[in-house]
């Protein structure tokens, strides 16, 4: 296996829990926020993990931060299926950014595409953990992967 292959197998590894995650709710659990006035809502960690990966694209291709926008945004009613059609579309984006590029060669900056695909990681990751606030504060649904992989139980 090459590093690119291994690349697209993590993201798909770890994107596939977000699906699993999108699966067990509802789509009137996207509106739930936590028991706090600063809490965003659940549709908010979807739209800023679609809008990471879409804006991080540029960053990974080109080593340059063009700023941040959803494409979740233009949609006037949001669903469940909403969500995964935008997540699909920017994982298909994602794949051929990554295939455009050599994963180790350095930008101008002295990043390569494959640190900045580590940033697009740790920000997936961190809406996981941001989730798994919800899953145990509004008593939502674990989903068999989130089990394995993050050793959830209620």
């Amino acid at each position: 296996m090459d590093l690119l292959t291994e690349v697209k197998n993590h993201w798909k590894q770890l994107r596939e829990m977000t699906y699993d995650f999108i699966d067990v709710i509802k789509d009137e659990d996207l509106e739930k926020r936590l028991p706090f006035p600063e809490s965003q809502n659940i549709l908010y960690q979807f739209r800023c993990m679609i809008g990471a990966e879409e804006s991080n694209i540029a960053l990974i291709t080109e080593g340059v931060w063009k700023g941040f926008s959803s494409s979740l945004d233009k949609e006037k009613k949001i669903t469940r299926t909403i969500i995964k059609k935008h997540m699909k579309l920017a994982d298909q984006k994602l794949y051929k950014g990554l295939e455009s590029v050599s994963l180790l060669k350095k930008f101008k900056n002295g990043t390569t595409p494959f640190m900045n695909y580590m940033v697009l990681v740790e920000h997936e990751s961190h809406h996981q953990g941001q989730i798994i606030n919800f899953i145990y504060a509004l008593d939502l649904p674990i989903p068999k992967t989130w089990e394995r992989k993050w050793d959830l139980k209620k």
